[in-house]
């Protein structure tokens, strides 16, 4: 089969491919591991076998002529299928192996992430598994990463996700707070408490089921974190009642340093989902680890 010269040479396609990426000579060097002046010779000698102009360079940057976009497109579609194909080749002859790279919320990565990991790694000793951990409550970083566990919503694109379930939150305080304040005997009563929560990125107002309708009830403390293990360390110091996941507060709840208070009424409706890559072909560590958390989660 014959190609014309330009398409013979895969590391000037490789090279324009990059810049057409980040708009940028230095950028695509660095990722590239060379200098910029060796990328622009590369795209200079790869406009000349072509015999048309890929980029148009000047004061305000880098752009794309209609030829380069259309050039970059047809190679993304390629680089695509070639990727699709080498992941499905790889998953048959190996199967799940390489560094899988996981991104989920501090105290979740700690409580629920960790141990479960711990199992898929014991399972799939060709896999590793980078953890990483995000704050509490903003949105993940969501750089480089194969797997984001999160309840918001990442805002890459290209991702697609499944519902790992709810979380379910307790509404609990020290033994001490309520033997100084009371316990309240009903949802509504809280608007008398000092009730600890995240005033920036949590709810403001606590959800219930009464015996007729649902319930909001709005509360206010005269502390608040945007983290919850600050706010359970609130609650173990009879600071107030807060409202956090079950899982940030087992230990504390079977010590009897915090208790459970409207258990029966008290609502979740807070979810965790799990993203990753839309693609045909996902990676068999990806897939494996995925289908592992998810089923684990539903048992």
């Amino acid at each position: 089969m014959f190609f014309t010269a330009a398409l013979r040479d895969l590391n000037k396609l490789n090279t324009f491919v990059r810049v057409a990426q980040h708009r940028s000579f230095t950028k695509a060097a660095a990722e590239l591991r060379t200098r910029p002046s060796v990328v622009s010779k590369r795209i200079k000698e790869l406009e000349a076998s072509l015999g048309f102009t890929l980029i148009n360079r000047s004061t305000h940057g880098l752009a794309l002529t209609e030829a380069g976009e259309g050039l970059f497109q047809h190679c993304l579609q390629t680089l695509v299928k070639l990727d699709d194909y080498v992941t499905e080749r790889r998953n048959l002859e190996t199967g799940p192996f390489g560094t899988l790279r996981v991104q989920a919320a501090g105290e979740y990565a700690g409580a629920v992430l960790a141990p479960l990991t711990i199992k898929f790694v014991e399972k799939h000793p060709g896999v590793r598994v980078h953890l990483s951990v995000a704050p509490d409550n903003p949105a993940p970083t969501e750089d480089g990463f194969d797997v984001i566990v999160s309840s918001q919503k990442p805002s890459l694109p290209g991702l697609v996700g499944r519902d790992l379930g709810a979380i379910r939150h307790v509404v609990c305080a020290s033994p001490a707070y309520f033997r100084k304040f009371g316990r309240p005997k009903t949802p509504q009563e809280l608007r008398d408490h000092n009730c600890l929560a995240d005033l920036y990125s949590g709810p403001k107002r606590w959800p219930f089921q009464t015996a007729s309708r649902p319930l909001l009830v709005e509360v206010k403390g005269s502390m608040s974190s945007t983290s919850h293990d600050v706010l359970v360390q609130m609650a173990l110091r009879g600071c107030g009642v807060i409202r956090v996941p079950l899982h940030s507060v087992n230990s504390d709840i079977a010590a009897k340093r915090l208790e459970v208070i409207f258990k029966k009424s008290s609502l979740s409706p807070e979810r965790m989902c799990v993203y990753f890559a839309k693609s045909k072909q996902l990676p068999a560590k990806t897939l494996d680890f995925v289908n592992f958390i998810e089923s684990s989660l539903k048992a």
